[in-house]
């Protein structure tokens, strides 16, 4: 992915960040607000490492559904699960970064 491409999902992904908190903020106490920021940043995160939500959610061991349910902060994974979707981006990332050095 180009840095242009990058800075474009990040735009978008921002846009959409501000008007999902906009619309959870009038509905959801803060504490939900926070949660669904959390889940974007995931989003954010797996989408910078070049990854697709099926890629992520079978390496997790969890359904792609699951884990779209996730990123939109529908449904707050277990720790476990968190930890497991963290190493799954990260490790991608880190090979990446590896093969462009």
């Amino acid at each position: 992915m180009s840095t242009g491409e990058e800075h474009f999902l990040t735009l978008i992904i921002e846009a959409e960040m501000i008007s999902c908190n906009e619309k959870m903020e009038s509905v959801m106490p803060t504490s939900q607000g926070f949660r669904h920021i959390e889940a974007m940043e995931i989003k954010i995160a797996r989408i910078r490492a070049g990854l697709r939500q099926y890629e992520v959610a079978m390496s997790v061991g969890i359904p792609p559904a699951r884990l779209s349910e996730i990123e939109a902060g529908r449904r707050q994974p277990s720790r476990e699960v968190l930890g497991r979707i963290l190493q799954v981006i990260e490790g991608h990332h880190d090979e990446q970064t590896k093969r462009k050095s």
